[in-house]
Order: structure tokens, then sequence, then C-alpha cells
């Protein structure tokens, strides 16, 4: 009998599976971003909008506070490709449950895989039910894959996870 290592491709589909992260993780990550942005924004929104308030009167501490909450919604765009395409691999909240975005050959995202994979998301959400079914699928596909992951061509991983993401039939393969 061959003791020696499986290659990727020979893995059990358990080793799959837990590679793959599902639904109730990247939930939970998208959670921690929020709060994360969200107290960010929050917190510099006042702190300039205090000082506009005291500098210039209460009309340029709400104007800076509007000012805020539109670089809020940027940094809401750049947020998620650019901390995925990064060397972390994903955004503050994966990185704290243990994961990180990958393409099919389990490298880091280009710039503009990652922006493609962010678009998505984005234009999903703006449309509730396709949104809604678009993050929920991941719960059901074999490889975990969103709406926007199929698109992109990308996975969500274990931190730990390294080489290409077996091929799997049927729905997202």
């Amino acid at each position: 009998m061959d003791q020696s290592r499986p290659s990727v491709g020979q893995l059990p589909s358990y080793a799959v599976e837990a590679m793959l992260k599902g639904f109730w993780i990247r939930f939970v990550a998208a959670i921690l971003d929020s709060v994360i942005l969200s107290v960010i924004t929050f917190v510099i929104s006042i702190i300039l909008g205090a000082i506009a308030g005291i500098l210039l009167g209460e009309g340029a501490a709400i104007a800076t506070i509007l000012l805020t909450l539109f670089a809020f919604f940027l940094a809401l765009i750049l947020y998620k490709p650019l901390m995925e395409a990064s060397e972390y691999q994903g955004t503050f909240g994966k990185i704290i449950l243990g994961m990180k975005v990958v393409n099919q050959s389990g490298n880091r995202l280009s710039m503009s895989d990652s922006f493609l994979r962010t678009i998505v998301y984005l234009g999903m959400s703006a449309i509730p039910i396709v949104g809604l079914l678009g993050v929920i699928m991941i719960g059901f596909t074999e490889q975990k894959q969103g709406l926007h992951d199929m698109l992109a061509k990308t996975f969500v991983v274990s931190k730990d996870w390294a080489g290409p993401i077996p091929s799997q039939d049927g729905f997202g393969a």
C-alpha cells in the first residue's frame, strides 16, 4: 500500500470541504467587517464634525459629517478589493476568522479579479432578492461559492490552505 501523501486531486472530499469556507463563517466575517468599518467611520465623522463645528459653525459640522459618510461609501467600495488582493488575501473579518480568498490556482487574487468580485457583490446587493440568493447559494454549492465567487472564479479557504483548488463536478464547478 502506498503511504505517500495524496496529491490535491486525490484528497478525500471531507478534506476539501474542511478547506472551503461556507456560508455561516463568511456571514460572521461580513458582520465583523461591517462593525469595524462602521466604528471607524463613526469615530472619524464625530471628530471631524466636532472640529468643523467649533472652527466653522454648525453648517460646516453637518457638511463634514455628510462628507465623512461619502468617504465611508468610498472606503466600502475599496476596502474589499484592496484587502483581498493584498498579501493578507482577505478583509479583517476573514483574517480574524482564519480565512483567505484565492483563485483556482490557490494564489492571491489579482487586483482586477478582486475588483470584479467586489463589483458583482455590490451589484447583487442593489437587487435584494438577487443579492440574497447569490450569497445563500454559498451554503448549497459543492465548492461553497456565491455568485460573486463563481463569476470571479474565486474561493474562500482556510488561511492555512496552499495549492490549487480541486475541481469538482456539479453546480459551480
